[in-house]
Formats: C-alpha cells, sequence, structure tokens
C-alpha cells in the first residue's frame, strides 16, 4: 500500500470509493447526505493545488488492479499557519489504523509546509474520529451547533520532536522512510511513501 498526494487522473479511482461509502461515513465526511458527485466536484477534490492544501491517498494495488482506500485532506488557511483537515477511510478498512497512518503523513508534511496549527470538525456520534483525533493529542472543544473541534498544535509537537528524550523520537522513525518532503510534494504528484500493508 502506498500514501502519496491525489493526482487529477484520480477520478476515477476517487469516484469508486465515494460509490464504496456507507450513508453513515459520507455524513460523517460531508455532514450530510450526498448520493453522488458531479464531475465538477470530483474535479475539486482531485486538483490539488499543494502551496494550500494537502491531500494524501491510500492506495492499494491488487492484481493490476489499483484502489484508493481512503484520504486525508488539510486546507490551508491564507495566513499558511493553521489549517482544517478532513479525512475519510473507506468502511472495509475503518478500525485497522489506516486513519491514523494517512493523518500522521498529512501532519508530517503540514509540519515542514510551517503550518502551527491543525483543527478538524467532527460530528459528535463520530467516535472513530474522535478517539483517533484525541490520541493523536489534538485538544477537543464542544461547539454550540453541537459539532466537536479537534485542535493540535503542531509548534509544540516540532519542539518535543527537537527533543532526544521526546517519545514524538519514535513517531520520527516509524515515518523515516516516507517520501516527507513538502517541495517535493508540491512539484510533483509523483512522490510516494510505502507504508506497512494493513
Amino acid at each position: 500500500m502506498l500514501l502519496r498526494p491525489i493526482k487529477p487522473e484520480d477520478e476515477p479511482l476517487w469516484l469508486e470509493m465515494f460509490q464504496s461509502f456507507s450513508e453513515e461515513s459520507i455524513r460523517y465526511r460531508f455532514f450530510q447526505l450526498l448520493k453522488d458527485t458531479p464531475h465538477e466536484v470530483r474535479v475539486r477534490y482531485c486538483n490539488i493545488d499543494y502551496d494550500r492544501e494537502i491531500a494524501i491517498v491510500a492506495e492499494l494495488s491488487e492484481e493490476n488492479r489499483k484502489r484508493i482506500l481512503g484520504v486525508g485532506r488539510l486546507s490551508i488557511e491564507p495566513d499558511g499557519k493553521s489549517g482544517e483537515l478532513a479525512f475519510i477511510i473507506g468502511d472495509q478498512w475503518q478500525g485497522q489504523g489506516l486513519g491514523t497512518k494517512i493523518v500522521d503523513y498529512v501532519l508530517e508534511i503540514a509540519k515542514e509546509m510551517g503550518v502551527e496549527t491543525v483543527y478538524a470538525i467532527m460530528l459528535p456520534d463520530n467516535r472513530r474520529a474522535l478517539n483517533l483525533t484525541k490520541k493523536m493529542g489534538f485538544k477537543l472543544e464542544h461547539l454550540n451547533d453541537d459539532t466537536f473541534k479537534g485542535i493540535l498544535d503542531l509548534k509544540e509537537e516540532i519542539l518535543n520532536t527537537k527533543c532526544p528524550e521526546s517519545k514524538s523520537t519514535q513517531a520520527a522513525s516509524e515515518v523515516e522512510n516516507k517520501e516527507t518532503s513538502s517541495e517535493k510534494v508540491k512539484k510533483s504528484a509523483q512522490s510516494e511513501a510505502e507504508v506497512t500493508p494493513l
């Protein structure tokens, strides 16, 4: 399985992934039930300006067939210092650690791009997303519209990484074989990171 930036030619694979989602997964990701996505929407999701966004897919190749199992996306605010995280994993791959791998990879790239704060908005019954973000150090707060906002201070994460006694040293070693250069991600959608099979 590979973690890599999404590419324009991924549109058919993205659509296939979307069509495999349960109604619950669609509601958790898009906050509404969508029956289909027009071509214009799919183009928007697959054509990324990597100066303003990060979009990483988990790709599985089996018997000459490729599939996208999940997507992690960070939309960076105009100030370049904060961004909104969103992610979705295909139903049959949920609960196997893939979401953690994708989010971790997105956060590593965000750090290299100088993003200091990442937040995610989640529905209150989206237990998997709430548990994942909490496990990764996001601080959760209950908003007035009955959603939860998770906030992660990447500045603090970066400082911890620089400390040799930090627990994040282990996390850094786990991603040392990944292609995490933000410049390479921005310049080419060919960079890939091989990860341990699920």
